[in-house]
């Protein structure tokens, strides 16, 4: 008889299995693709084209590659109406890809967190801050949270000596970063976890320790929000406000479009006329868009030289 133990076992395995089959895709080159993006939407490119018309748009994975996509879509409709040109995603399978795609020009602008901001233009140069994402209440601002299970024995940070950990993607702002900042100032270093690791999205986070595969993990406060009001985690601690989300441009992006462009996203409205146009719930631009210059984000610069960029180094 197959007993109760082997059973959890081997569900917890093959869970780990696809969780990390699922976030962490090929490296640049990789043909590796976990959805078929033509059926997501028209607007969703792999191979880009020379047509001069055709304005290429990146992000960073968030919730997933579907998700993502889905939320997306429909600003590209927004933005081909506001300037006549054809706005196209270009879909890369890691954050690596999206900041190469940035910095080199494959596309024109992105989506992206502080931290794939500072890699990019550290690394290559050519990228700068376009607008800054608003919360619902027109903030500028976002913090992280550190969670575990409803019925965990854990209670703070410093709790979480010696117990397992989920970080969201490796170059996420809210989901290593801000978390890694939060441990380091209540005296916990990522040597003192009995085991961690860094998944793709936020969402495979969040079900890395709603399964019992971690003790506790980081990741942004919206979703962490939706997540415990449905009971499924428990909130320990809460980040302090860090710069948000924006979307950046390559610096070589002719000057008209880009001005059209930032005065497109500062009109939208997501809690007015707007409000039907996305699901912007589910994004870090919930309140719409807000100018923003680049001494905003001066405050990562250390911070990803310190936890970031000295772990690959």
């Amino acid at each position: 008889m197959i007993s109760r133990e082997f059973i959890v076992t081997t569900t917890m395995v093959l869970l780990l299995f696809s969780i990390l089959f699922y976030v962490y895709p090929p490296e640049l080159g990789g043909d590796a693709v976990l959805v078929d993006l033509n059926e997501i939407a028209d607007t969703t490119v792999k191979q880009t084209t020379s047509n001069e018309n055709v304005v290429y748009f990146g992000f960073d994975l968030r919730l997933g590659p579907k998700a993502d996509i889905e939320i997306y879509a429909p600003l590209m409709d927004y933005l081909s109406a506001k300037t006549g040109k054809q706005f196209k995603i270009k879909y890369a399978e890691t954050y690596e890809e999206t900041q190469y795609y940035l910095a080199s020009g494959i596309v024109s602008f992105a989506a992206i967190g502080p931290v794939s901001y500072v890699i990019a233009e550290e690394k290559y140069g050519n990228v700068i801050p376009l607008v800054v994402g608003l919360d619902s209440n027109g903030t500028p601002t976002y913090r992280a949270v550190i969670f575990t299970r409803p019925d965990s024995s854990i209670m703070k940070i410093e709790d979480l000596q010696n117990h397992s950990f989920a970080f969201g993607p490796f170059y996420s702002t809210q989901g290593h970063l801000i978390p890694r900042i939060m441990l380091e100032e209540a005296g916990i270093k990522i040597r003192d976890f009995k085991r961690y690791a860094y998944l793709g999205s936020h969402q495979a986070c969040a079900q890395a320790v709603i399964s019992g595969l971690f003790d506790a993990g980081g990741m942004q406060d919206t979703l962490a929000y939706k997540l415990e009001s449905e009971g499924l985690i428990r909130i320990i601690a809460v980040s302090k406000p860090y710069p948000r989300s924006m979307i950046a441009a390559n610096k070589n992006v002719d000057l008209e479009l880009l001005e059209k462009i930032k005065l497109a996203l500062i009109e939208l409205d997501p809690l007015g006329k707007d409000a039907n146009l996305l699901d912007w719930s589910k994004t870090e631009f919930s309140g719409g868009f807000a100018e923003v210059d680049l001494e905003y984000y001066n405050v990562y610069f250390d911070l990803v030289r310190r936890f970031i960029q000295g772990e690959v180094s």
